[in-house]
């Protein structure tokens, strides 16, 4: 297996070095995502960004060939725990009513931007591509 690039230009694309995600046989691993759109706007609150940063993760996902329904775990890390309970009731929106939700991890961290409040990675199961 070699590892291949999955991007959209629908995201903004990182800097060079990093990828938005990288499939490996039947995972892919998606960047941490913000809740920053393609044009650099950042909305105000941790729920308006979770639920961009999860529509960031969506799209590159997507062109992964995957769905939400895929995702296996999502690495959350947030600015201030203060912003918990918000961050989750953005998330939910999209995992919630999953029975076999993903696993997920959260944890407070030192922001790339004061005004990011939120990056969520995630691996996500595919399936097997015809080679």
């Amino acid at each position: 297996m070699k590892k291949e690039k999955v991007e959209t230009n629908l995201v903004s694309i990182p800097r060079k070095g990093i990828s938005q995600a990288i499939r490996f046989g039947n995972i892919m691993f998606v960047s941490g995502q913000v809740g920053e759109d393609a044009e650099g706007n950042v909305p105000e609150g941790i729920e308006a960004q979770t639920e961009l940063a999860i529509q960031n993760a969506r799209k590159i996902i997507e062109a992964g060939g995957a769905t939400l329904d895929d995702v296996l775990m999502c690495r959350c890390f947030l600015q201030k725990i203060e912003d918990f309970s918000g961050m989750n009731a953005a998330y939910f929106k999209y995992f919630g009513d999953q029975e076999d939700g993903p696993a997920r991890y959260t944890v407070v961290a030192p922001p790339v931007s004061k005004e990011l409040l939120i990056e969520v990675a995630m691996y996500v199961g595919l399936p097997e591509k015809d080679r």
